[in-house]
């Protein structure tokens, strides 16, 4: 999860990490992976970074931000710009400051018509394979709709014809999240890989 889109360009903005893009290169780099159709996702950490991520004209942020976001910021996030979840990275199953900040920022985005998908940054600390319940109650928390959570979670609609990735689950999430963790049934392109009674 948290990984960017299919045949995205990334680019990073970390301003923890190190330097920076110049805006200069910033936005030649985006404008040359909209030239070829290819969307923009970026990784930003820092204040300033996700307003000069949006100057530049990306398509999708990495990570909700974690730095706090004015409003005008976050109205303009919303109206064109995905936010990928990732909201455990901030917590690993903890209450922080962090978390508080990013869910903030989500609740706004989402309360302004901004788009979401799940992601966990799995392979960044203690973040478990599969469905991560945790990060679905951080969703939830953040002010998404059970209905919205599954949106999150789910890549694409079925196509007819097309082999299928399917799940099962013991119980209904949009009436306990808790039943993401509760995984009875895998398809993987339309091949049975996991069936449990």
């Amino acid at each position: 999860g948290g990984e960017p889109g299919p045949h995205a360009d990334v680019v990073a903005l970390n301003a923890a990490a190190g330097p920076t893009l110049t805006d200069g290169v910033l936005l030649a780099a985006c404008d040359a992976a909209h030239g070829r159709g290819l969307p923009v996702t970026a990784h930003v950490q820092g204040r300033g970074q996700t307003e000069r991520a949006m100057g530049a004209g990306i398509d999708e942020l990495a990570h909700c931000p974690w730095e706090p976001l004015s409003d005008a910021t976050v109205d303009s996030l919303a109206r064109g710009v995905r936010i990928v979840s990732t909201l455990d990275i901030h917590s690993f199953g903890r209450d922080t400051p962090e978390l508080r900040t990013a869910q903030d920022n989500l609740r706004r985005f989402v309360a302004a018509g901004g788009e979401v998908a799940y992601g966990t940054d799995l392979g960044n600390g203690a973040i478990p394979p599969g469905i991560h319940v945790g990060e679905a109650a951080h969703l939830l928390a953040a002010g998404l709709s059970a209905d919205q959570v599954l949106h999150a979670i789910t890549a694409n609609p079925l196509a007819p014809n097309a082999p299928a990735d399917l799940i099962g689950l013991a119980g209904d999430p949009r009436e306990n999240i808790l039943a993401l963790g509760a995984v009875r049934f895998v398809m993987k392109a339309g091949r049975v890989v996991r069936a449990e009674p």
